[in-house]
């Protein structure tokens, strides 16, 4: 089965077991501070790029949007995320955010989901190719949302679908638009040193304000460096922010 229709509206892709190159080469990453002139600290966490092995699973087409979540709200009693009365942020069909990771994960539970790991998330993103963005290796900004286009807020989600904002497993909206939480904590030592297999970063927090998580993908205020499928960004778990969203995943 390529595709599963969940019951919370979500058309999940599969994506196949087997192996895929994660992170970034230091040769790549001191070719693309060259190339467009970013700091270099902007690539420094991505290293060493290493092979990862992944289970088959399932992925959101699109991150989870605001209609979506209000369902979720009604038939819960969830809080309602902290843009719900901000016009910018609560267009049916844009991606929802204000949502802390706990608030992400209680929905994706509801909906029989969970959250991506962020080697999940980055091979859905591009692929076994090592391309640098989900269409290939070369910097479009008409094909996202992110700050070159200036429009200060996220687009619905697919509105990118035609200009090949799309990842080889049919993904869309992986890059831009807004970041999307991940299962990771950030713990620098793990990601260089992390398992071969199904890699995931779970150290337990002792409270609100032990660490961060990782987030994935760039937002409507991010350029060409933050929306780059290897590029990795990490904010508290509980602090809910009008620039980050979520899409879920399945086990096959």
């Amino acid at each position: 089965m390529d595709r599963i229709e969940n019951k919370d509206g979500s058309t999940l892709l599969r994506v196949p077991a087997g192996e895929f190159p994660m992170g970034t080469t230091e040769q790549e990453a001191r070719q693309m501070v060259e190339q467009y002139g970013w700091w270099p600290d902007r690539v420094e966490n991505e290293g060493p790029q290493h092979t990862v092995y992944l289970d088959a699973y399932y992925i959101c087409q699109y991150p989870i949007t605001v209609a979506q979540y209000d369902r979720f709200v009604k038939e819960t009693g969830a809080p309602l995320p902290v843009c719900a009365d901000d016009p910018r942020f609560n267009g049916a069909e844009q991606p929802v955010v204000g949502v802390a990771r706990d608030e992400a994960k209680a929905y994706a539970a509801w909906a029989g989901l969970r959250l991506p790991t962020e080697a999940q998330w980055e091979k859905a993103a591009r692929g076994d190719d090592r391309r640098r963005w989900p269409w290939g290796d070369d910097w479009d900004p008409k094909r996202l949302n992110s700050a070159e286009s200036g429009r200060g807020q996220p687009t619905p989600v697919g509105t990118f679908d035609r200009a090949g904002n799309v990842s080889p497993y049919g993904a869309c909206d992986m890059a831009g638009n807004v970041w999307e939480w991940c299962l990771d904590r950030a713990v620098d030592e793990f990601y260089a040193e992390s398992p071969r297999e199904n890699p995931c970063c779970n150290k337990p927090e002792n409270d609100i304000w032990d660490g961060h998580n990782i987030l994935r993908g760039g937002s409507w205020y991010s350029g060409a460096d933050r929306s780059r499928c290897a590029s990795r960004f990490d904010r508290y778990w509980s602090m809910p922010r009008r620039h980050v969203g979520f899409r879920c995943v399945k086990d096959a």
